[in-house]
């Protein structure tokens, strides 16, 4: 009989192979229990996991999707990811901003207290998570899929940007979690300019704090 822990390193290891990309929607549990040779009570114990960790989240009566993708050893430099992230989620979430759902504005509002929970608790873990979870949002709406998957690849790896956030200044930080409550408001009042400002700012204050200051 499979471990949950052996299902678990299976399905992360899946997830890095590219077997499932974010955003997309796992398998029912019964079809993913068959492809992975184990039971359908060890599956739910191994997806329980991964949605603590972050990596998975279920949703009531949808199914389970890739909400981030497990820490990878051999992902891009942190600074090849936020170089790139500057140069494509600029101008991707400019364009996007005045096109979003009212209630894509109210999940970005409900969510940017936890990322200033994170910050004042100082755990740098959770914070990254929530940071990257900002970004999910806003790709997860974008009705082109291709648009999305461009902006996701470039999203960091957690556990590189928490090590990163855990070596920058409180006022960095600070200065960081300001940058993202402009990007919320630009989108929010269809400010194009604001909005494209305000990610590159957040990403030229990551790479500061990496000494990557261009």
């Amino acid at each position: 009989m499979i471990a949950p822990a052996n299902a678990e390193n299976q399905l992360e290891h899946a997830l890095l192979q590219g077997r499932w990309t974010l955003f997309e929607r796992l398998p029912a549990e019964r079809h993913l229990a068959e492809e992975l040779g184990v039971s359908r009570a060890t599956l739910r114990t191994a997806l329980s996991t991964l949605v603590g960790k972050g990596i998975l989240e279920t949703r009531r009566s949808k199914g389970t999707f890739v909400r981030a993708l497990p820490c990878n050893p051999n992902a891009a430099s942190l600074a090849d990811s936020l170089k790139a992230m500057r140069i494509v989620m600029t101008p991707l979430l400019a364009a996007a901003s005045g096109s979003y759902a009212p209630s894509v504005m109210l999940k970005l509002e409900r969510h940017l207290p936890s990322i200033g929970m994170a910050l004042h608790s100082g755990d740098m873990r959770l914070l990254a998570q929530h940071h990257l979870r900002f970004f999910s949002i806003l790709l997860q709406a974008i009705s082109n899929d291709c648009l999305a998957q461009a902006g996701a690849v470039t999203l960091p790896d957690a556990c590189a940007l928490a090590r990163l956030l855990q070596e920058c200044s409180q006022p960095r930080l600070e200065e960081i979690f300001k940058h993202l409550a402009r990007t919320l408001h630009g989108l929010r009042h269809a400010d194009s300019q604001a909005c494209a400002s305000s990610v590159s700012a957040y990403v030229t204050c990551l790479l500061q704090c990496l000494g990557e200051d261009e």
